[in-house]
Order: structure tokens, then sequence, then C-alpha cells
């Protein structure tokens, strides 16, 4: 036949199955048709797919390639239609190869070395069936070619009843069987790639309203929401932080975990929220309402806190937030300032690239967690403008890198023009991933309400 398959001269009873390579005899394996299926091959042959030329027929460029498991099951495909179809050199592995240990000499290794004798013409090839033998060796192989052909391109035939290979399904059910079965192929499962059919349904995680002056028709809170807080030293940005997280607690019961590295929850933290809760100074309050107070600092807040030899890495940092997020079940984590953490970058890593990884670490904490991260990041020292004030930064005058800007789901900037004799704030949302659900970017003036702590409208 034009494959070049004939009798044997090698076994009685037996065929030849020659191995082309740009139409060269390369290699040739000798079969006996009877129940034994005994084998043999002339030595010094290459070790190519049978049907290796198939690959090089530009006619053929959009079909997709059939890879089986012996020579038989290759020409039942070409009989029925398939001519780009091709076949394993050495049958199947009884054990699949783990991957690890294919140095040179290793004997895995060798076994798949056709592959790389296909060249980019194999690599070129969109969609593979791998129509192997149902039973253990050609599942080993079929998780072989997988991995090393790419699973994004390969599909895998679930076989009729009765049948194992293209060849039994020849036999059985004819040219239209083969036909059928391999149309049936189905796409290797790919792990993170679904259909939307496929998905289980999502019920977004609802926006709240933290009832900051202002603020709410331009940032209201979601879980899984990272955000970026920013602006000049002194000028409210932890005084804002802190009354979201109040807030929070207050109107819907949200419990937060504080990384604050610059304040001592002893003091600072406790002066802050019981102030808030009481809605007056600490100083002003009797022992009734900081009693209650406390407790209800107690039930909703919980503070990271480094002993005098911690370093606070960001890998320290995200284990301790994560552990508190579980413990305590927070649903808001503050993370203040940035700045303030031991950033011991790889020595390999860019101080931009590092900073990349790490907002990547915190969406993530977010998304795993379903908590709402916010990050208080300084920006680069500022120079005054002529008359005397510093201009507004924004999320790319942050340290290191522009990917606050770039990756924040928020973005919020907090500025005075004085420290002195104006107490009036501006917060401006300058980034708003998603406006229709968290708000749409804009700016509120508020005044910081000393009295009752907590910021009001001038």
């Amino acid at each position: 036949m034009r494959l070049g398959v004939g009798a044997s001269d090698r076994l009685a009873d037996g065929i030849a199955i020659p191995f082309f390579a740009d139409g060269a005899v390369v290699a040739c394996k000798h079969r006996t048709l009877g129940p034994d299926k005994r084998f043999t091959q002339e030595a010094g042959g290459r070790q190519i797919f049978w049907n290796l030329d198939c690959l090089a027929d530009e006619t053929l460029a959009g079909e997709p390639l059939i890879v089986t498991e012996g020579e038989l099951d290759a020409i039942a495909a070409i009989q029925a239609g398939f001519p780009r179809s091709v076949s394993v050199p050495g049958g199947a592995p009884a054990e699949p190869s783990d991957g690890e240990g294919e140095g040179e000499g290793d004997g895995r290794s060798r076994r798949y070395a056709f592959l790389d004798a296909a060249g980019p013409r194999l690599a070129a090839c969109r969609e593979i069936v791998l129509a192997v033998d149902g039973d253990g060796p050609g599942a080993n192989l079929l998780h072989d070619l997988a991995r090393r052909l790419g699973r994004h391109r390969c599909k895998w035939i679930a076989w009729p009843a009765g049948c194992k290979d293209l060849n039994d399904v020849l036999r059985v059910h004819g040219e239209a069987g083969v036909r059928a079965a391999i149309a049936s192929a189905q796409w290797l499962a790919l792990e993170g790639v679904y259909r939307l059919s496929e998905l289980p349904p999502v019920m977004p995680p609802p926006a709240l309203k933290s009832g900051v002056a202002g603020l709410d028709p331009h940032y209201r809170l979601r879980r899984g929401d990272f955000c970026v807080v920013t602006g000049l030293p002194g000028h409210g940005k932890t005084s804002l932080v802190n009354e979201i997280a109040c807030r929070m607690a207050w109107t819907h019961g949200w419990n937060t975990v504080f990384a604050s590295f610059e304040q001592v929850p002893q003091v600072d933290h406790r002066r802050a929220l019981r102030s808030f809760h009481a809605s007056r100074r600490e100083t002003e309050m009797d022992l009734a309402q900081r009693a209650a107070a406390d407790a209800w600092i107690d039930r909703h807040f919980a503070f990271v806190v480094p002993g005098e030899d911690d370093e606070v890495t960001l890998a320290w940092t995200l284990e301790r937030v994560a552990g508190a997020i579980r413990r305590y079940e927070a649903s808001l984590v503050v993370i203040d300032p940035w700045n303030e953490m031991d950033h011991a970058r790889p020595a390999d890593m860019t101080l931009t690239e590092y900073v990349g990884f790490a907002i990547r670490q915190f969406r993530r904490l977010a998304k795993k967690h379903a908590v709402h991260v916010i990050v208080v990041a300084h920006p680069a020292k500022m120079q005054r403008a002529k008359d005397g004030k510093y201009p507004v930064p924004g999320l790319y005058d942050i340290s290191d890198s522009a990917h606050w800007s770039n990756k924040a789901d928020v973005g919020v900037v907090v500025h005075r023009d004085s420290l002195i004799d104006d107490r009036e704030t501006l917060i401006r949302v300058v980034k708003s991933r998603y406006h229709t659900a968290i708000g749409t970017p804009g700016e509120v003036k508020v005044v910081w309400d000393e009295g009752r702590t907590r910021f009001g409208r001038g």
C-alpha cells in the first residue's frame, strides 16, 4: 500500500511497517498478525513518529493531529479519512513519567525523543487527539504526551463498549465508527479554564456604605477588594482609615485586623477607638464609657504586634494577618503604613518587581479570605510650590512603584493645604475599578471634628 506496509521478510505471517522521514525509510518494524503480537525492529533505525511526513503536508495543516499507540490504529484513522495520523514508535510505558530526573541518558527521556524529532511542525499543531489505548499503559502514555505537548491542545477519546483502540473500533463499527469516535473526542481538563455554564453561580459581595461624611458616592467597601490610601505625613490618612474601620464595625458588624506599625495598640489605637465609640475625647470619658468602649474594641478589633526581635517582612505580615482573619472572623484588614515594613526583597528582583509582587499578595489575600484590604502608603518626598503649599499627591507619587496606581481596586488621597490654621481636609478618590458597584472617582471636603473625633462636612 502507499504507506509502505507489506509482507515481512523476517516473521512468518507478519508484516513490515517502514518509518519514513522526508520520503526516505529510516526504520522498519516487523510484527505478527496473530494473537501473540510479536514485534521486532531492524537495528539502527531512528525513533520517530510513524507517518511523520504527514506533518509536512501543508494541505493538512488545518486538520487535527491524531496520535495513536500503534501503527494499525493510525492506519485505521487514515482509512476513515484522517490522513494526519501518526503513531508513537515504542508503544505505551508500564509506568507514567513523573517529569523528574529526565536528564541526558535517562530512559524516560529517550522514550519521548521522537517528539523532538518532529520539530516545529509538531509545535504548530493546534489540536491533537490522543487516541491511545484504553488500558493502564495507554493512560500512562496519555499522561506523558499531554504533559509534553501541552494539555491546552490535547483531546482524549472515550472508547465504545468492547473497544480499547481505533483498530478495535474499525473491526466492530467500521469506518463510520472510527469517524464517530474521533469526532466525540473531548478536551482534556485544564485546571482554571471553564465555559461559563461549567462555573458555579457567584453572588457578588455587596458594596457597603461606610458613612464617612460625603464619601459613600465615591467609595463603598466590598469584600475581596484592595484599596490603597496615600497622602503626606500628618494629613489624616490614619484618622480616615480608623474612622472607616470604626464605622464598618458600628454599622455592619465588621471585624478589623490592624497591622499598624507606627501605632501602639494599647495607647494609640485604644484612644482612637474609644473616642469614636463614645463620640468624645478619651480624657472626657467616665469609667463606664471606657468599659463599654473597651468591650466593643475586643469584639471587633484585633492587632498584629511584632516583637522586638521580629523582622516585619511581607511574608511575616501576611502569615499573621491570615491567621488573625480566621481566628477573629475579620472582614477588613489595615496595613498602616507599607513604608514601615522590612522590605528585604530577593536579590534577583527589582524594587518595582517586588512592589508588584507584594500588591499581588495583598490582592490574593483579599480574594482568598473575602476581606477588604486597605494599605496605607506614603508618597515620595514632595517639594513645596511657590506659595509654600505642597501639591496634592497622586497614586503615582507613592514611593517605589507605579503599581500602586495600576493594580489597586480603589485609590484614595487624603490632603490638607495647611496643618496649622486650615483643618479642612480633601478626600479624593482617584481610582475606582468598578464604578457601578463601589462608587465613582470624585472628591469631598471634610473638617476634622476634634470633639467627636471624626470627619464631618464643613
